[in-house]
């Protein structure tokens, strides 16, 4: 009954509810619709300042729906928070709904204008991004006309003009070329993009956020901060983006004023930003040498050579150039603009002796010393490459640690600052003096909380037992006994290291190589520069160098009984480590005229041609659980080219089925049917194995798990008493 009550209402009221109800979804969509921009505002003890500037924010004439306002409180007590809730709530009850306006205060209680810049950035929505100073008065139009400035000009930045609003009147000292210094920014009356020399202004400066957090937000080592009124993080945010090919852009027409209050209208003000000029400067050029390929080996020696001609300059400003100005009775301005030089003289100063005594932390990534055992070694040399593409400090160093680098990067406050990451180390060659003097720098790294870690690839130095080569292995146990972290290419960690060492182990996969070697030698090509038949069914490849000759003997043996059944060849490179004479392997080759032997160790342009020539990569290794090198075999895989491997540790699961031939190791009899099998087994790697093999995205992997594993150690150091 009371269904047939109400059914001709609905029926005759039908339209206006459908009406009613589509204007209800048009208004909750306004509301909740994503912003095309968000204003940043980052404010620490200055309640009265922010209010006045989201007073310019409330005038905008860009309707609410299009824009929201973020306000970051960077750990204020002068309650800045309940200050701004208080505003934003009468300014709401003042105005319908549909014209509520977006305002949120956030808290970053890590002191530093870059953290909370990257704190107001993770939380907006808006494409575009607008930071504001909370002591600067925006335009009424001024978001407007950037939004309108990004559409007609599909920039990436854009810088607002300043103008300066005075609260004081202006000294007659102060000429308009430092006008600057107060936030004056007008490069030009009209929109124009920036010059490469030319810099943003920070008072008011927008962006995409995409492009933004493309090029890695802000530098906190450069930021603004409590005591530490850094000025270079303007001058890195724009080298960043024109290096990633982004435009910069300046549009007079949106504007906003800087509020210059009378405490800044002082000389005692410009002599100070001075100084911090000059330690951002040294800042600066800290940042750009913290990536450098090659550590420095006389620290102390281009110390010197940097702060001798600072002290000359201070010195004649101060005893010289300043008297003489007084004196002559010269203007204000000049003398405070020597006075100035002089201050910006001793921030530099002060910064280069500071940086001597104790490096950075930048960011969340420590600075990473990669030791490297040998001089010219390829995938070192693709690791340090990938950890810089990763935005990580990599320094690239040989077995002569210096002690001013472990020095300045000991840990400060809990907090890891070095990472001493040993690669391949049971490859170094080194003397006694040379041994004592790296346990000397271990003891020394764990004392002042460098982090160590080792990259066990596994080499030559494992399969060959004699007492010529004991040295080497006892370093590389030494090494990973004082490792945090031991990086393996294996999946069986406990048969290749003792109990004490397998909680440190991490396995990873090893990457390839295709894209930075040179490409093979078309095959007929190679066959005629190596003496080669022109038609061969296989043609196998050992590199000797890599091996005892005991276990190029048993190759021989095994290729001999191959050898009678198919007209193959084998291809022997270099000379066994254990035995440089190869009196035994050399008479069995001369036995067999299907052996070919190049004595010469192949230098990096022969791995092309042996590798043209070769259908299959051998692999003899004896029966030892520490033998074998994954990384030979990912070359051979490079190269598409299968490998015959033993069943060890380090080999065994760790490559293709479908490019692997495994044997017994020790085993002449399983060796031979290994390399019958290869006759008839080639290889074309599939999507997945493509992308571990190229170079460029392999080693980008494996630089992502080792950012990872370092962010893992220092947090580790922080947790510890």
């Amino acid at each position: 009954m009371t269904m047939q009550h109400h059914l001709p209402y609905v029926a005759a009221n039908s339209a206006h509810r459908v009406g009613a109800l589509h204007t209800a979804a048009r208004q909750r969509t306004h509301q909740i619709a994503q912003p095309r921009c968000s204003v940043i505002v980052c404010t620490y003890n200055r309640c009265n300042l922010v209010l006045s500037t989201l007073a310019s924010l409330r005038r905008q004439t860009l309707p609410y729906r299009q824009f929201e306002v973020i306000v970051v409180d960077n750990g204020s007590r002068d309650g800045t928070t309940e200050a701004v809730y208080r505003y934003v709530h009468a300014g709401i009850q003042q105005r319908a709904q549909h014209e509520h306006w977006r305002v949120r205060c956030l808290t970053e209680p890590q002191n530093g204008l870059a953290y909370a810049r990257n704190r107001g950035l993770q939380a907006a929505t808006g494409e575009i991004v607008v930071f504001l100073d909370d002591d600067s008065l925006a335009d009424p139009h001024m978001l407007e006309r950037l939004l309108a400035a990004y559409a007609e000009t599909d920039a990436d930045a854009i810088a607002a003009h300043v103008s300066l609003r005075w609260e004081a009147p202006r000294p007659h000292w102060l000429t308009d070329d430092l006008l600057d210094l107060l936030g004056f920014f007008a490069p030009a009356q009209t929109r124009m993009p920036l010059a490469d020399t030319q810099l943003m202004s920070s008072c008011c400066f927008s962006i995409r956020r995409t492009v933004l957090q493309a090029v890695g937000g802000f530098t906190p080592l450069l930021s603004k901060r409590l005591y530490m009124p850094i000025t270079g993080e303007m001058n890195d945010l724009c080298q960043r983006l024109r290096q990633g090919g982004y435009s910069i852009w300046h549009d007079a027409r949106a504007h906003v004023s800087h509020r210059v209050v009378a405490a800044r209208l002082q000389r005692a003000y410009f002599v100070g930003r001075a100084y911090w000029q000059g330690r951002s400067e040294v800042i600066l050029h800290h940042i750009a040498c913290r990536s450098q390929t090659e550590m420095p080996s006389h620290v102390i020696a281009s110390l010197r050579s940097t702060l001798f001609p600072l002290l000359y300059e201070l010195i004649y400003i101060a005893c010289l150039l300043r008297p003489l100005l007084f004196c002559a009775g010269k203007s204000t301005n000049e003398r405070l603009l020597a006075a100035m030089a002089q201050a910006r003289c001793w921030g530099q100063i002060r910064q280069h002796v500071q940086f001597f005594n104790h490096s950075p932390l930048d960011g969340p990534q420590p600075t990473i010393l990669l030791v490297q055992s040998e001089a010219n070694d390829v995938a070192a040399t693709l690791l340090a490459g990938a950890l810089r593409q990763q935005a990580i400090a990599c320094q690239s160093s040989g077995m002569d640690i210096s002690f001013s680098w472990l020095w300045r990067h000991r840990a400060y406050e809990q907090q890891s600052i070095g990472i001493l990451h040993f690669y391949r180390p049971g490859a170094a060659q080194l003397t006694y003096w040379q041994r004592q003097r790296m346990r000397i720098q271990l003891w020394l790294a764990h004392r002042w909380g460098v982090r160590v870690v080792s990259s066990d690839i596994g080499g030559w130095w494992q399969n060959v037992r004699t007492l010529r080569f004991r040295h080497q292995r006892s370093f590389e146990r030494m090494i990973f006994a004082h490792s945090d972290l031991i990086l393996s290419t294996t999946r069986q960690p406990a048969q290749l290291y003792p109990e004490p060492l397998r909680p440190q182990v991490r396995s990873l996969p090893q990457p390839g190589f295709r894209g930075y070697i040179p490409p093979p030698v078309k095959r007929e090509q190679a066959y005629q520069q190596l003496g080669l038949p022109s038609h061969l069914p296989c043609v196998f490849l050992c590199f000797a160098s890599q091996h005892t000759e005991r276990e190029l003997l048993t190759l021989l043996d095994a290729f001999q009984e191959v050898s009678k059944r198919s007209a193959t060849r084998l291809i022997l490179v270099g000379r066994p480590r254990d035995a440089p004479q190869a009196t035994q392997m050399l008479k069995r080759v001369a036995l067999n005229s299907a052996v070919h032997l190049f004595l010469r160790d192949p230098e990096a342009g022969d791995i092309a041609l042996y590798m043209g020539a070769a259908h299959a990569v051998v692999l003899p290794y004896g029966a030892l659980q520490q033998a074998g090198s994954l990384e030979l075999a990912t070359l051979a895989l490079s190269y598409e080219r299968v490998v015959v491997v033993p069943r060890l540790p380090r080999l065994h699961g760790m490559l293709p089925a479908q490019a692997s031939i495994y044997f017994e190791a020790g085993s002449r009899a399983s060796l031979t049917q290994a390399l019958l099998k290869a006759h008839t087994t080639s290889y074309q790697p599939g999507i997945q194995d493509a992308l571990l093999l190229d170079a460029q995205e392999g080693w980008k992997r494996q630089a992502q798990r080792l950012k990872d594993f370092y962010q893992q150690l220092i947090n580790t150091l922080e947790q510890e008493p």
